[in-house]
């Protein structure tokens, strides 16, 4: 199976590919002359929506197989290792405190226990558990892990998928995550402080906070209308439970996800009062030369945040 929170060797090509509900896009980083540069920036919709949680596997499958068949037709793949960000509403999600002198099977069997109190209509014995230890910080007291869950139906449909086309997976991640490893290598964050992240899709929207450019908090909410958004995550500000945090301590925020327009970022900001950076995440790698005239490089690049992420998984 693909693990979390890896890279991969130095010196390997590697493409990153994200999954929403309507498209597939790739973002494939090539190791040319000692140095990575991006090869390929694209994208694909789907034939219908996508519904992960609902669709049989067999169309599952067959939606993402004629989307990759589509970019490859386009430009075919240099490298045969790959890897998926997957929607962040993929994922049961969890922060707790944690006792970080136990074993990391005794940690496992214990957050499948907290996960089966959380969501009791769910098998813990189908989820692929993995979790990310944030020491006590200057926002938070208390050791915490913050937990990731996703069903091993996915990684069993794209392992499928993977076998199919002779490629290799090697990771499988969350969006906002794999969009925070494109932030911070185009953004060098341990000098900013308390940092916003925040990544927007339609109907649910992740916030992170990061200390020196570590995690230390993350959530998600789903939202009925963008009006919503501003008081949500003020509300996420000013009563959270896990971090004790004042608007006035924010140094940076930062924005990405499905189609954000500066506008949009700059109206959000405002109504946080922070300013909100919707960040390129290719602004610090070289891309060849056929890229200098993609418009998705050029107009959409904030919305590949996810695949760039994934595939900047480099050792």
């Amino acid at each position: 199976m693909a693990e979390f929170w890896k890279t991969v060797p130095s010196g390997e090509n590697h493409a990153g590919f994200s999954i929403t509900n309507s498209k597939l896009q790739i973002v494939e980083i090539n190791f040319k002359d000692n140095n990575y540069v991006l090869e390929n920036v694209d994208e694909v919709y789907f034939n219908e929506k996508l519904n992960l949680q609902n669709d049989k596997e067999t169309k599952i499958i067959a939606l993402i197989q004629n989307a990759f068949n589509e970019l490859i037709l386009k430009k075919p793949l240099k490298s045969n290792k790959v890897s998926f960000s997957l929607p962040f509403e993929s994922f049961l999600t969890m922060q707790v405190p944690y006792d970080n002198t136990l074993l990391h099977q005794d940690l496992l069997d214990e957050f499948k226990w907290e996960l089966s109190v959380l969501y009791p209509y769910i098998s813990t014995s189908d989820l692929v558990i993995q979790y990310h230890e944030i020491e006590k910080n200057i926002l938070n007291n208390t050791d915490t892990a913050l937990v990731f869950a996703v069903p091993r139906k996915y990684l069993r449909i794209l392992n499928d998928f993977c076998r199919q086309n002779k490629l290799k997976l090697k990771f499988v991640d969350h969006t906002h995550i794999t969009s925070e490893k494109a932030l911070s290598v185009t953004n060098n964050l341990t000098d900013k402080g308390i940092v916003l992240s925040i990544y927007l899709n339609y109907n649910y929207f992740s916030i992170i906070f990061s200390v020196r450019g570590k995690l230390i908090y993350h959530n998600v909410m789903a939202y009925d209308d963008a009006a919503e958004i501003p008081s949500l995550i003020m509300n996420e500000i000013d009563s959270n439970k896990i971090i004790k945090i004042d608007r006035g301590l924010i140094n940076s925020g930062f924005i990405t996800g499905e189609d954000i327009s500066g506008s949009f970022a700059s109206a959000l900001g405002e109504l946080l009062n922070i300013d909100l950076i919707r960040f390129n995440p290719f602004d610090k790698v070289r891309p060849v030369s056929h890229l200098l005239n993609n418009k998705y490089f050029l107009e959409k690049n904030n919305s590949f945040s996810p695949a760039a992420g994934i595939a900047y998984r480099l050792g």
